[in-house]
């Protein structure tokens, strides 16, 4: 009995460890209603999520994280250009997707996305520039999230305001057990399955 219940708790470790976890980045744990400079690396968890802003000309242009109380729709992260301090028709933000083999952005949620207002996502492999840019979903007039496909996992992803004003409001990531860790999981398991059949045997 003890031996059975050893084995499902070894099952259980292993599952927990071979599946992801995810990570959510709201963009504001470095202050509210701020100026973040044209390049801002945000951690959360102990992973890392980089965001950079630039006008459409490829220019640089400041982050901003915008906080209205009371309102979690018109908080986010935008851009310093304008009294709005949102990603404008003439800016955009540019994510850095993660390059460690043990965390992918899996979906970017937009809020302030208006009756009227649109907010387009794409994937480049191209840094500060739209040229080239792979279209990956659009937002017409209302907040939600958007999903970056699987083969998107090496590049940046763009959010731009194709009419109107938008923001940035949160980022998941998913992230991979260490491949050393789910490996120990796994060599116990097999030891202990190899103990039990020892053991059924001399029985």
């Amino acid at each position: 009995m003890k031996t059975r219940l050893f084995l499902t708790t070894m099952a259980c470790a292993f599952a927990a460890a071979a599946n992801a976890n995810t990570i959510t980045f709201g963009f504001l744990n470095h202050g509210h209603n701020v100026d973040l400079g044209s390049t801002f690396t945000f951690t959360q968890g102990g992973y890392s999520l980089t965001a950079t802003g630039f006008t459409t000309a490829g220019l640089p242009t400041d982050l901003y994280a915008k906080f209205a109380s009371g309102n979690k729709d018109e908080t986010g992260l935008g851009t310093a250009r304008g009294n709005d301090h949102e990603i404008n028709s003439t800016d955009f933000i540019q994510l850095t997707l993660p390059t460690t083999s043990s965390s992918f952005l899996k979906s970017i949620y937009l809020g302030s996305v208006q009756p009227g207002e649109m907010a387009r996502v794409y994937f480049t492999t191209t840094p500060g520039s739209l040229i080239g840019a792979t279209l990956i979903g659009t937002m017409k007039g209302k907040d939600g999230s958007i999903t970056i496909p699987n083969a998107d996992k090496h590049g940046y992803i763009d959010i731009v305001a194709a009419s109107g004003n938008v923001l940035l409001h949160s980022a998941v990531i998913d992230t991979i057990p260490d491949a050393g860790e789910t490996l120990g999981l796994l060599g116990l398991a097999v030891t202990a399955l190899g103990l039990l059949r020892w053991r059924l045997v001399r029985k």
